[in-house]
């Protein structure tokens, strides 16, 4: 079970753990500058991730091959939302001043970091996988760009408006969902899709370069205090996982679907969001704060992501 599972995915989070390290070396090099940095941000949110996006939805979205696809996004809200309350409950008292490290320790990298992982773990089903994976995604990103960017960005006391839930990522992924469902994705010509989906393929490695350069360029002499490192570290890693398996383990929910089991226990152990670093870039927050909690997470991931998924095969073997 260990040489089957831990190791497959211990191996896929490395490789992109050792991409972040490079791209963090050449900001130490000032070979990567904190201008380029921002520049890449700002073409990822504005030009790369909507193609991405758009490309694959149009592209593999099917409803009518999984009438329920409609509750993976749902399932996504609510992991989402019981990692909010434990973030809520254990930084209450500062709740305002710490709004940008509960989103560390909130959302997940449903895409950049779980993507790698099923290439590298599944052979066979990761075409089915991959749709499941997908339909998840579709909730995420929802959050993403909405509850999480104001999170990450906004000041103190600023209230959640909804002219700032609007962003490209956001609008061309709910745009794109209703072509789909209106049937009008067919008659997109291909003219449009292939350059489209071209330059989408760069999102992946452009933001992983993204977070690499940002948390190169985290002062480690500047690390979070120790007791909000253990919560994020705690909710994020540990418990959110440990709930997951729990409730999959006792209700038996999915016995039916393991793939979809698997893709819920990789989800809830994941380490934060890419994308909170570039939304920081690219909107303005403490990218020091939010960089160094996610560089503490990242680095603990490596052993806990390949051990959670390994203990829930074993578990249920």
């Amino acid at each position: 079970m260990i040489a089957s599972t831990f190791i497959p995915v211990f191996k896929a989070v490395l490789a992109i753990f050792l991409v972040a390290i490079a791209s963090g070396i050449l900001v130490r090099r000032n070979i990567i500058k904190q201008p380029d940095i921002q520049s890449l941000s700002h073409i990822t949110v504005v030009i790369l991730l909507p193609c991405l996006f758009f490309s694959k939805i149009i592209s593999s979205f099917n409803p009518s091959s999984f009438i329920y696809w409609w509750l993976l996004p749902l399932v996504a809200f609510a992991i989402i939302s019981l990692a909010l309350g434990l973030a809520y409950l254990f930084f209450y008292k500062k709740r305002k001043q710490k709004k940008a490290i509960m989103a560390v320790a909130s959302f997940m990298n449903a895409n950049y970091m779980v993507l790698p992982i099923a290439t590298m773990l599944y052979t066979t089903e990761l075409n089915e996988f991959l749709t499941y994976c997908f339909l998840f995604i579709l909730g995420v990103s929802t959050a993403l760009w909405s509850v999480a960017k104001h999170m990450v960005t906004a000041s103190e006391n600023e209230q959640i408006s909804f002219k700032e839930m609007l962003n490209p990522p956001l609008i061309v992924s709910l745009g794109s969902i209703l072509l789909v469902l209106i049937g009008a994705a067919p008659y997109i010509p291909s003219v449009i899709m292939i350059p489209v989906d071209f330059i989408g393929q760069a999102a992946i490695p452009i933001a992983t370069i993204v977070l690499g350069a940002t948390l190169g360029s985290v002062s480690i002499r500047k690390l979070p205090p120790l007791a909000d490192a253990v919560k994020v570290v705690g909710i994020k890693l540990f418990l959110v996982p440990a709930i997951i398996i729990l409730l999959l383990y006792k209700t038996q929910w999915l016995a039916n679907y393991p793939l979809i089991a698997d893709l819920l226990v990789l989800q809830a152990s994941v380490a934060p969001a890419t994308l909170l670093i570039v939304q920081v870039r690219k909107y303005g927050g403490n990218a020091q704060e939010v960089g160094s909690m996610m560089l503490i997470n990242y680095a603990v991931c490596i052993f806990t992501i390949p051990a959670w998924l390994t203990f829930w095969r074993m578990l249920i073997a």
